[in-house]
């Protein structure tokens, strides 16, 4: 008798990666793919983010972005991702997490926030918790 294991979440999901500095955009979107995300879309910075969630609002699962990236920084992105699309789970990184950066991070919506250097054990709690609870209320 076989039992029925429910397939993992992760393997479904679409995750744009916000990051100016290639070396850890390269880095995340590797993290992902071993976790067995199934499709990893990246972005250098906010307004080419953009440019990807207008071209396919429905079809990113997750955001993990880069809180400081020229022409458009992580919060401008998540205040423009708020407008859009109220409900996209947005995970903010940062090389300062200060209490002020997370305040305001969370005042914003961000829905989790990740400090650098983090590891990928790290990234995948943030993202397994996110979809496991949805984002926070």
């Amino acid at each position: 008798m076989r039992m029925y294991m429910p397939e993992d979440p992760i393997k479904s999901l679409r995750i744009l990666v916000v990051e100016d500095q290639q070396q850890t955009r390269v880095w995340i979107a590797d993290v992902l793919k071993q976790m067995g995300v199934r499709e990893v879309l990246t972005a250098n910075d906010g307004a080419e983010a953009l440019d990807v969630l207008h071209r396919d609002l429905d079809g990113v699962d997750i955001v993990i972005c880069d809180w400081a990236m020229p022409r458009m920084n992580g919060m401008d992105l998540l205040a423009a991702v708020r407008s859009l699309r109220p409900n996209l789970p947005f995970i903010m990184e940062t090389g300062h997490g200060t209490k002020d950066h997370v305040l305001a991070a969370r005042a914003q919506g961000v829905d989790a926030f990740i400090v650098k250097p983090y590891s990928a054990a790290q990234l995948e709690v943030r993202i397994r918790t996110l979809v496991k609870n949805g984002r926070p209320k």
